[in-house]
């Protein structure tokens, strides 16, 4: 009989643990799991995981909903269920929640994605340290930080997240190939002008002003530069008031959220990370896979994914200068630009999304004492 799982998303936008939990479901279905997806009624989760799993619609109001735990309790009894995924912060406290007033008492997995330090509060400390069978970190740097904060290192799990490298894999650097002529048509880019690219929520630890104000010593250095800035949150009001501040509207241009980024990462010729925070960062690694050189801030997972001047360069966090510097370099240096690339693409295979499956299998069989 297939194990029964239960996975736990609050999320109503569509990030990369939500693009993981996609890939997972369709991955486990393909083996024969039998799946259940609970989620917020209006997110992205259920139309996309359609056909993966059997989707639950709970409104979840916070992470102490006691009717959302309530329904998500009588749900694990009555499907019999014996694994709970939690993939989310409010998941957590959720899933664990439920699954303690269940009859059935599943084990408790939980996904952390970020490298922030856990609150200093004892709710936070119920939620890592009591009934949690395995806490998988996307990099080692998310463990180290778990471990720091006094979670014992045998409950702690690193399974690198993962991408579809033949979807993105089919883009090429520098190509702006006339199939892409609606992305220069809709965003008034010059396919002659070199165009630097950062995908990422806007959300404060990507750091978007240190991006912006890296744009600023561009500008100065090379005028034609242009700035594409992919995904949408909280602070777009305010970096749009930053852009007109610093002088920039000629030369940034706010995509807004995009379902097609393996076309725009093929107009790109450098892709930009500046978070102070990360867990991994999926990004870097769809960039890597269609052939764009990367610079990235030396924070979090990402020195686990580029060594420094092999498949892209680093700087620290909040420097803006040294950004704008490695920027420059690789528009101004086409030949290292391209080697870096190259390197890049033949690295970035081993985070396939086929071995963050394997590897979680691995993880569930264990837990239930399957091997």
């Amino acid at each position: 009989m297939p194990l029964k799982i239960l996975h736990v998303d609050t999320s109503m936008s569509w990030r990369g643990g939500e693009q993981q939990l996609l890939y997972l479901s369709a991955g486990l279905q393909k083996k024969g799991y039998s799946q259940f997806i609970a989620c917020q009624p209006d997110s992205l989760l259920i139309e996309r995981c359609q056909g993966h799993a059997s989707i639950i619609p709970v409104r979840m109001r916070g992470e102490w909903d006691i009717a959302a735990a309530l329904k998500m309790a009588r749900l694990i009894d009555s499907k019999s269920i014996q694994l709970v995924h939690l993939h989310s912060s409010h998941a957590h406290a959720l899933g664990l929640m439920a699954s303690k007033i269940s009859r059935s008492k599943p084990a408790v997995i939980v996904s952390r994605r970020v490298d922030f330090h856990l609150r200093k509060n004892p709710i936070s400390w119920i939620k890592y340290r009591m009934g949690v069978a395995s806490i998988i970190a996307v990099s080692n740097a998310v463990k180290q930080v778990l471990i720091s904060d006094g979670i014992c290192p045998e409950v702690i799990d690193v399974v690198y997240d993962g991408i579809d490298v033949e979807r993105f894999g089919c883009s090429t650097s520098g190509s702006k190939g006339v199939d892409m002529d609606y992305l220069y048509q809709e965003f008034g880019l010059n396919r002659l002008f070199p165009i630097v690219g950062i995908i990422a929520a806007l959300a404060p630890h990507k750091d978007h002003k240190t991006f912006l104000q890296a744009c600023l010593y561009v500008k100065k250095i090379n005028h034609q530069v242009q700035f594409l800035i992919v995904g949408d949150g909280e602070l777009r009001g305010k970096l749009q008031q930053m852009v007109k501040r610093l002088g920039l509207e000629s030369n940034v241009i706010f995509s807004g959220f995009r379902n097609d980024i393996p076309q725009i990462l093929s107009i790109l010729d450098v892709f930009v990370v500046s978070s102070y925070l990360e867990g991994l960062n999926t990004s870097v690694l769809e960039a890597q896979s269609a052939g764009i050189p990367v610079v990235a801030t030396k924070t979090g997972g990402i020195p686990e994914i580029i060594k420094d001047g092999l498949n892209g360069l680093l700087v620290l966090p909040q420097h803006p200068e040294s950004l704008a510097e490695r920027i420059v370099q690789l528009i101004d240096n086409k030949t290292l630009a391209s080697q870096m690339a190259a390197n890049a693409k033949i690295d970035v295979k081993k985070f396939n999304k086929e071995a963050m499956i394997d590897a979680t299998e691995a993880i569930y069989c264990r837990v239930m004492g399957m091997v």
